[in-house]
């Protein structure tokens, strides 16, 4: 039975998700001659402890990476369901969501690295079909649209400035033909509604959000969206290969990542992942929903629609490895995933001149960047970001996973649980905390 999901509920799981901090980091040869002090986590343990003990998750697993080699510290907490019994460890699978989208950026950067593609580049030219995009004259009322004022970039689609939407964003005309169409976040039916359109596959959903009007023009603000989705397709049209293989050629098998991908390869150790808010409303329940139910035959096959911004399930073990990539400035055990020059700029603002995130804040290849310190706390301090230093980067996902790296620290961090919904958790003020009073008892 299909349950009815408001989308603003999932719209709120998302914006508070979406808080991922830390910024790729000096390689180890400029770390050789002053190394901080062995990382503590005394304070991550008992946050993670505190949230299974209290009931918010069953579980949830913690990665800790230091500049250089790969030596990752791994924190664990609780079980994969609750009422199960199988603990979660750094295998345990999570669906990853939204952290999907700075794997699927750096996939571009590697490609802008190259020379195949540019950072200011019309996407038209190698999908032709967006080369006449329209956008919308009133987003409230109607379908009626103009001409854009300027072609749609590959630094659009990394920083969600494209003018894209997401069906996540409300439920008005575009969004409206968006679920018509079956474009929705992830790779999953889990939010599909009645008479939403089946799921397409990339292409095909490219070529649909050609043919729809943008709710903004390109480069003129952030607007989160489906861009990571074109930036899979872009990558599918300028390769000849499907996404899924894309990212295990350049990213997923570099760095050894096994267990990622678009679906779990062994099911029995993908984690629960619960709504905790009444279907149609803003309760939050006292037991919450298991999102299995919704997901159907999700994240156990290969799905049809490989969605670079929201598609992937992956481990904690892998994860630590893309965020030590990024922490190293593009290095990992030696070898090059990156060029430096490219990480470093990955991981800087690529917004356009006079636009930001939230008024404070920039955006990089996928992942928010902070423009100021504050780790010192004052106005400019909030909920997600407080105690961030200047040029942080990352992403969190929609279950409440997040990803994290920070220079001037030192260190990387990934969380993964799975909760939907649960305004009780605060999730970001909670890991920025601990991580303070970890790095305060180095």
């Amino acid at each position: 039975m299909m349950l009815a999901f408001d989308r603003r509920q999932m719209l709120s799981a998302v914006a508070l998700a979406a808080a991922g901090v830390g910024t790729g980091g000096p390689a180890a040869a400029q770390l050789s001659m002053r190394r901080p002090a062995p990382l503590r986590h005394d304070a991550v343990q008992a946050l993670i402890d505190a949230y299974v003990a209290k009931g918010s998750v069953p579980g949830a697993v913690v990665a800790l990476v230091e500049p250089g080699r790969h030596k990752p510290i791994f924190l664990s907490a609780g079980v994969t369901a609750f009422g199960g019994s199988e603990k979660a460890t750094p295998d345990t699978l999570w669906r990853i969501y939204s952290m999907t989208k700075p794997i699927t950026a750096m996939a571009i950067m590697q490609r802008i690295a190259t020379g195949e593609l540019k950072l200011d580049q019309p996407i038209a030219d190698i999908m032709p079909e967006f080369r006449d995009m329209k956008v919308l004259v009133d987003p409230d009322k109607s379908l009626e649209s103009r001409a854009a004022a300027r072609p749609i970039t590959v630094r659009h689609l990394l920083t969600h400035t494209a003018g894209f939407s997401y069906t996540i964003n409300g439920n008005g005309p575009l969004e409206k033909e968006y679920k018509r169409l079956g474009i929705q976040p992830g790779s999953v039916p889990a939010f599909l509604q009645p008479g939403d359109g089946a799921l397409p596959d990339l292409q095909v959903m490219a070529t649909a959000l050609a043919g729809l009007p943008l709710a903004l023009d390109p480069g003129t603000a952030w607007k989160y969206s489906i861009s990571l989705d074109v930036a899979g397709a872009l990558l599918e049209r300028l390769t000849g290969m499907s996404f899924d293989k894309v990212l295990e050629q350049q990213i997923l098998g570099p760095l050894g990542m096994k267990d990622t991908g678009f679906w779990a390869k062994d099911k029995g150790r993908l984690a629960a992942n619960y709504l905790w808010t009444a279907p149609g409303t803003t309760k939050v329940l006292d037991k919450p929903i298991p999102i299995s139910m919704l997901e159907k035959d999700g994240y156990t096959t290969r799905p049809r629609l490989l969605s670079g911004g929201g598609g992937l399930v992956g481990s904690a073990r892998d994860y630590a490895r893309f965020a030590q990539m990024v922490l190293n400035e593009g290095e990992f055990d030696g070898r090059t995933i990156l060029p430096r020059g490219t990480a470093r700029l990955a991981t800087s603002n690529l917004m356009p001149p006079g636009v930001f995130f939230d008024t404070e804040n920039g955006f990089g290849a996928g992942g928010r960047v902070t423009l100021f310190d504050t780790r010192a706390g004052g106005s400019r301090s909030r909920a997600g970001w407080a105690g961030s230093a200047v040029d942080a980067y990352g992403w969190g996902g929609a279950a409440g996973t997040l990803f994290m790296a920070d220079s001037v620290r030192q260190f990387g961090v990934v969380l993964m649980l799975q909760t939907m919904g649960d305004s009780r958790l605060q999730r970001d003020a909670d890991l920025a905390a601990a991580l303070a009073r970890d790095a305060a008892g180095r």
